[in-house]
């Protein structure tokens, strides 16, 4: 992988945001990363929220919330009262593969900003799958060899992109100095700007992207109850796992409560 400018500035932003923000920031394989970067709202939050239709009880916070509000969280929950659950959000930063996030963005109770190839070039890192990822059962369905010519593929394609859009940078400015095209003094450059739109077609969904990822607490929940489980997707199971911990961290409670419905689902 020949990493541009802008490939190394993020990565030296993943060690960063891994240090400065430890218990809420993971990578994720080689390339991958997911932090939690903020939230609003709490159990306090949902528990008046709820009370709002039957009595004028507020609870201060969490450290207010006794049996009684434990066994309200969980009576809503278990009982699909979900509208206050809604108002509790997380905002993440996710960096994944695109063929990851193509899955991702299936959760559509939420919103995503992405990275843009329209606008920039392309992430010059892509997914390699580790031993676990080729392995089922103790057997590879992929050989040696076959990884080989993968990665090969996958250096290929990067390359063929930056080598085109370069020279296809070099045509423009050649085309400006010659008066055949206006020049361009500031701002989105129309001609380089298409050159980009079309050569990302050129680029894998093994390539990663870049974006943010808002979502409410009951999208949350049905995000953890689809992509933690065993069969889901190994890969954006590793990143729905590290979601998982870092929810848990944030709102220990609010976990507690979701897992003991997550089970009584399973085993109804």
């Amino acid at each position: 992988m020949h990493a541009t400018d802008a490939t190394c500035e993020l990565m030296e932003e993943i060690a960063t945001r891994c240090r400065l923000n430890p218990r809420f920031a993971r990578r994720i394989g080689d390339h991958g990363f997911l932090e939690l970067e903020e939230s609003w709202g709490d159990e306090a939050t949902i528990i008046n929220t709820a009370r709002i239709s039957t009595t004028n009880q507020r609870v201060a916070g969490v450290e207010q919330c006794g049996e009684r509000e434990r066994n309200l969280l969980y009576h809503l929950l278990s009982k699909n009262h979900g509208t206050p659950f809604e108002t509790v959000h997380f905002r993440w930063r996710v960096i994944a593969p695109i063929f990851v996030l193509r899955q991702w963005m299936r959760h559509r109770i939420c919103s995503y900003n992405e990275f843009s190839q329209r606008y920039r070039e392309p992430i010059t890192a892509w997914y390699r799958p580790d031993e676990e990822a080729i392995t089922v059962d103790g057997y590879p369905v992929l050989p040696p060899e076959a990884l080989e010519r993968y990665a090969a593929l996958m250096d290929g394609l990067h390359r063929f992109y930056q080598e085109e859009y370069a020279a296809a940078c070099q045509r423009i400015r050649e085309a400006e100095e010659a008066g055949r095209i206006p020049p361009i003094a500031g701002g989105r450059n129309p001609y380089r700007a298409r050159a980009r739109e079309l050569l990302r077609n050129a680029m894998p969904v093994a390539t990663y992207s870049d974006l943010y990822w808002t979502i409410n607490f009951r999208s949350l929940m049905n995000f953890f109850n689809l992509r933690r489980k065993p069969d889901a997707q190994y890969e954006i199971r590793q990143y729905a796992d590290a979601a998982y911990e870092m929810f848990r961290l944030r709102l220990p409670l609010l976990a507690d409560t979701m897992d003991r419905v997550l089970q009584d689902q399973a085993t109804d």
